[in-house]
């Protein structure tokens, strides 16, 4: 399911002509699975690989939890949040960020620059693949959480305050897998309760 998710997304967004369709688009399928039960906000499902618009970040991070009917085999799940990963690269063994995740963060600072979300906090978490000793990678994954909370308070002068920084090492991989996959290399946001 979840490249497919991927590629109807991307195929999809990739065919409209401006950016708002590609917007629209991008958003009204992510609500679909959402109110469908196919997908949860914090499903592996939904990872972002292009910069969405800081509206839509919004509308993820801080609107109600939707409601729906999910089939699963495991009746322990917990109820799902409101959360969002994204693919931040940094430089390897580093806390560098690549030039290539810089609008991602972008489009995160001016979200939270929004009337709508002033005094609303979020959570980074940092997360690492498995190549490593797992001490390091838990480490590491704090670090690039810490680095990208630097890049938003200094940059669009969020107060710190608002940015809460964890670091998941590599225990929670979006590829279960493979966890020395790339793709475990990943942020997720998500709104501080």
């Amino acid at each position: 399911m979840k490249h497919y998710f991927t590629q109807t997304v991307h195929l999809l967004c990739s065919c409209m002509n401006g950016s708002y369709q590609r917007s629209v688009a991008r958003k009204c399928l992510v609500y679909t699975l959402l109110m469908i039960g196919t997908a949860h906000a914090d499903s592996e499902n939904i990872i972002y690989y292009e910069a969405p618009p800081p509206d839509e970040i919004a509308d993820i991070l801080f609107q109600p939890h939707y409601r729906g009917i999910v089939f699963s085999e495991k009746p322990d799940r917990q109820p799902a949040q409101n959360m969002f990963g994204m693919l931040i690269n940094f430089e390897f063994d580093s806390v560098k960020l690549l030039p290539d995740s810089l609008p991602m963060l972008d489009a995160i600072g001016r979200m939270m620059r929004l009337e709508r979300t002033a005094g609303k906090r979020i959570v980074i978490e940092g997360h690492a693949d498995a190549v490593g000793k797992s001490v390091y990678n838990q480490h590491l994954s704090e670090r690039r959480a810490r680095a990208i909370k630097r890049y938003l308070t200094s940059r669009f002068n969020i107060k710190a305050d608002r940015l809460v920084t964890i670091g998941k090492g590599e225990s929670e991989p979006h590829d279960r897998a493979n966890p020395r996959n790339p793709v475990n290399r990943r942020v997720q946001f998500r709104p501080l309760s």
